[in-house]
């Protein structure tokens, strides 16, 4: 659950954060998927006269400052011009608002959830059981054929199917390393290609720049599920790339070199004292007025913020190799917002069919791109998008577009069109360093969450405290040898256990 409501959080800040992603990556190329900026040629004529009986259905979904809800979004009105379906849009008001509405007995009719929500509800009956619906929902169908690693991440234990995942437009979810060309070039510094050069030039860069804290991060110990890829590990529970098998990133000999690192950068002051609880306004000052020049976050602050900076650049880098001999960054690439249908909907049809429309290749292509004449023309046999969109996060903000509950299957092509081409090559960069398994958790029965569910609360405080306490220094690294073993002492053998069960029966059940 630990691993659950961080994903949550992660999202939310990616969220909010404005990011984007590419269409270069494999993730957003598998499939089906033809991403393209070819323009749709269907007709419209055609489809009109296929058109069904009208209705109204409720969606629930975030409640975003940076792109306000509108009713008269153009998303809304593509879906009832292709479905006939009228869509009244219900945000959220807070973070127990999908609790509230559960309990309420009056639920929206499609749902936009995270995977720990799914795994809570469903089972308690609040959602629709799809995998009963799917020939009712074809393009659902052929869309989780064509995606098996979607299907294996939603299929519950007992096969059941209480969301669909969003795909496509997850790239921006991908941290990576960057840092300050400029300063580079002008100290004649080379790029960091390992944990030892990056001390060694944090080093020069405190020299020259006295008053600067050269290698800046804003996520505290969550940062680590960025470094210790690079380190040959996920820091908690993962599954090893090398032997399919679940383990435990703390176990591992480089997870200590990985805070002996640390602890170096912190005694020498080369990161900022406040580490544990920088923010992003903060992070921001570091990186625009030279008192950080290495950082790692999600890949669109780079373009954003050479946006904001009034002198100098930002330039992706090849993440450092810790341990071994590969630089990685997580895997990255992926969604976490799904679509539930209400299980006591009076709108079930309409609710299945939104979902069909919006995972078919049609769907795909409209709720992505808009129509031609209303939000882009063809030039040149391209899609160009009108002036109104003049960067990337207009197209949420003017017409909804890659907001969640408006689409289920994007085209990234639609996102990137607007992203400067000097920016792009942090997109075509990132894909190469992906860890070779997500750092993610498989789904468990609700027997098998409950009886690891006290152990792995106790498990993750210990463990946070204990890895802050050895970074600043307030325990001794000579003591490591005696963490790792008191980890043992929070029942990691039968949470390992719990996890590998799972981890199997997930695999199982995805070859079905």
């Amino acid at each position: 659950m630990k691993q659950m409501r961080k994903n949550t959080l992660v999202l939310s800040v990616i969220a909010s954060s404005l990011l984007i992603a590419t269409a270069c990556s494999s993730e957003t190329g598998k499939g089906t998927d033809k991403a393209t900026n070819q323009p749709n040629t269907a007709s419209p004529a055609a489809a009109a006269s296929k058109l069904p009986e009208p209705a109204t259905i409720r969606v629930f979904t975030e409640n975003q400052t940076a792109w306000p809800a509108k009713a008269d979004w153009g998303t809304w009105k593509w879906v009832k011009e292709e479905t006939n379906i009228t869509v009244k849009q219900e945000l959220a008001t807070g973070p127990e608002s999908l609790s509230l509405s559960v309990s309420s007995g009056d639920m929206p009719d499609v749902l936009s959830v995270f995977p720990n929500e799914v795994q809570k509800f469903g089972p308690q009956g609040a959602f629709l059981d799809l995998s009963k619906y799917m020939d009712k929902m074809p393009n659902v169908k052929a869309y989780l054929k064509a995606n098996p690693d979607i299907r294996e991440r939603i299929t519950m234990p007992g096969g059941e199917i209480y969301s669909i995942i969003n795909d496509g437009a997850g790239a921006g979810s991908q941290m990576v390393w960057f840092y300050r060309e400029d300063i580079f070039k002008k100290n004649n510094l080379q790029v960091p290609k390992t944990w030892d050069e990056l001390y060694e030039t944090s080093k020069k860069l405190k020299e020259l720049y006295p008053d600067s804290y050269p290698f800046v991060f804003r996520h505290g110990i969550a940062t680590l599920d960025t470094f210790s890829p690079s380190f040959g590990f996920y820091p908690s529970f993962y599954q090893d790339p090398k032997t399919g098998k679940m383990d435990y990133g703390m176990k591992q000999p480089a997870a200590k070199s990985m805070i002996t690192y640390l602890n170096k950068f912190q005694k020498d002051k080369l990161i900022p004292p406040d580490w544990l609880t920088m923010d992003y306004k903060a992070w921001t000052q570091f990186m625009s007025s030279n008192k950080s020049f290495i950082t790692v976050q999600f890949i669109g602050q780079i373009e954003i913020m050479n946006n904001q900076l009034k002198e100098g650049n930002l330039k992706f880098m090849a993440p450092p190799v810790g341990a071994g001999t590969q630089p990685y960054l997580p895997r990255g690439g992926t969604e976490e917002f799904g679509f539930a249908v209400a299980s006591k909907t009076t709108k079930q049809d309409a609710a299945l069919r939104y979902l069909d429309y919006i995972y078919s290749e049609k769907g795909k292509d409209i709720q992505s791109w808009g129509k031609e004449g209303e939000t882009y023309t063809i030039e040149g046999g391209k899609r160009k998008f009108k002036p109104v969109y003049k960067e990337a996060n207009d197209l949420r903000r003017e017409s909804g577009i890659q907001t969640a509950g408006t689409y289920g299957w994007f085209d990234f092509n639609a996102w990137l069109a607007l992203v400067k081409e000097s920016e792009q090559f942090s997109y075509q960069e990132a894909p190469k360093y992906r860890f070779p398994t997500y750092n993610r958790m498989p789904v468990l029965t609700q027997e098998e969450a409950a009886s690891i569910a006290v152990p792995g609360d106790q498990l993750f405080k210990f463990y946070t405290s204990s890895l802050s306490k050895f970074i600043l220094g307030e325990t001794p690294l000579t003591e490591w040898d005696k963490f790792t073993q008191d980890l043992d002492k929070y029942d990691l053998k039968k949470m390992l256990s719990t996890y590998q069960t799972a981890l199997d029966r997930q695999k199982a059940n995805a070859s079905k």
